[in-house]
């Protein structure tokens, strides 16, 4: 049987969360449709072109949304605090809205938390080597 410390396991645990963060948000951003302006976006729906949107109220007050026109592409936008114009446009462009609910989601949770996982990893490896200096003196 292995004879493993409780560090280096605390420091194999930290090392794989933030090796898993790090390509998890490379993949995100590997498969976001290029973008367009909220000018833009208006215009696609005011000529009848945009067939779903789906919006993901963000905390910094903008308004990430991601839309499918009609022939089939998708682009992604942003829209402001009040998006009330834009909301009007699309009710009378008989455009499908999803608006999606922030609260939830475990993956948010997880990529919320890794930093703080990664300093208590930092801190106890830390502790055990303060821990280590005391003995000896």
């Amino acid at each position: 049987m292995i004879n493993w410390n409780w560090k280096k396991v605390v420091l194999c645990l930290v090392a794989i969360g933030f090796a898993v963060a790090l390509r998890w948000m490379a993949v995100d951003a590997g498969t976001r449709s290029p973008g367009a302006t909220y000018s833009q976006f208006l215009n696609e729906v005011r000529q009848g072109k945009v067939d779903m949107v789906t919006i993901a109220p963000g905390n910094s007050g903008a308004n990430p949304a991601t839309y499918r026109t009609k022939d089939g592409n998708t682009s992604r936008t942003v829209l402001p605090t009040d998006y009330r114009d834009a909301i009007a446009a699309m009710q009378g462009g008989s455009v499908n809205i999803e608006i999606q609910d922030t609260s939830s989601g475990l993956q948010r949770m997880l990529l919320n938390a890794i930093p703080f996982l990664i300093l208590l990893g930092i801190w106890l490896f830390m502790m055990g080597k303060l821990r280590s200096c005391t003995r000896i003196a």
